[in-house]
């Protein structure tokens, strides 16, 4: 035995508590190591949602085979897609997921799922909650939208997808107007403290107490920054999966390489890199960043720093 690869007892049945039983014992357990989540950016995948000829269809943005999974993956805990609706049509999907998080890019429409139906429309984000049927109809114009959910950790763990009523999100709409309004509230109140990572607003709804969050493990907010400002350097062990909004002449660099972004092409920041975004562009830059950031704040061990 190497001490470096799990042993079959070989001593018993294998149909039994004690013939599955395994043994494993490497020198250090701290040092087993994982594929890498890479710095990316889904342009392909955007250009074939925006793409007026192409059909109704969901649109996956999946790295699984590189960051070493089995099952359809962003990063390991959320999974990302665009949303194509041509003009009067429907696109349903079920998703194993206990919450599905939304931003309208272009077109508006209605979502349905069990009993609540409301509208959307161009700048709107909307949570739904996991399980069950959900509806998405396009208006008069056809619609993209991007989606993130956290089936990856519902697969890691093996759990059986919530009915919608027990799921830990509600059916939220933030309207695009709201947004600005709160945000420009955001910007007065934090532009004068040198401490403040950027000038984000989170976006939450209180379900069992839980005021800070729309999800267990999913954070939503929208960031800012103004022309010509870079954001601090700082680094967090969860994953950021920031799509860009407002981006002309905005770029990230991250861990020393220089990122540029694309409009509603979505990009990785990998965990505990360092990184700092840049507005070298004439309008505030704007950006929805979705981060699996509930678990690590549950275990008090988000790590962020300013560097």
């Amino acid at each position: 035995m190497d001490g470096s690869t799990p042993q079959a007892n070989t001593l018993a049945q294998a149909d039994t508590p004690v013939g599955r039983a395994r043994y494993y014992s490497p020198a250090n357990i701290f040092k087993v190591e994982r594929p890498a989540i890479p710095q990316h950016i889904f342009a392909d995948e955007r250009d074939q949602a925006m793409a007026p000829t192409n059909t109704t269809d969901w649109i996956t943005l999946d790295i699984s085979a590189q960051i070493g999974l089995t099952t359809p993956a962003t990063t390991p805990l959320m999974l990302a897609r665009y949303a194509r609706i041509r003009a009067g049509e429907s696109l349903t999907g079920s998703f194993p997921a206990s919450g599905e998080f939304y931003y309208v890019i272009q077109g508006a429409g209605q979502a349905t799922k069990g009993a609540e139906s409301f509208p959307w429309q161009a700048g709107d984000v909307f949570s739904l909650p996991g399980g069950g049927e959900t509806i998405l109809t396009a208006g008069a114009d056809d619609t993209v939208l991007f989606q993130t959910t956290n089936e990856p950790e519902l697969a890691f763990h093996g759990l059986a997808t919530p009915a919608p009523e027990d799921a830990p999100t509600q059916a939220v709409r933030y309207p695009l107007a709201n947004i600005l309004a709160q945000m420009k509230a955001v910007r007065e109140a934090q532009k004068a403290d040198p401490n403040a990572s950027g000038m984000a607003l989170h976006l939450t709804s209180e379900k069992d107490g839980q005021a800070d969050a729309a999800h267990p493990t999913i954070k939503l907010a929208m960031n800012a920054l103004g022309p010509g400002n870079v954001q601090r350097p700082h680094r967090h062990n969860s994953v950021a999966l920031t799509l860009p909004i407002q981006s002309q002449g905005v770029y990230s660099v991250i861990e020393g390489n220089r990122l540029d972004w694309q409009q509603y092409a979505l990009m990785i920041t990998p965990p505990a890199e360092r990184h700092e975004h840049h507005n070298e562009g004439d309008e505030m830059m704007l950006s929805l960043v979705v981060q699996d950031g509930g678990l690590y704040f549950r275990c008090r061990t988000i790590g962020f720093s300013f560097d």
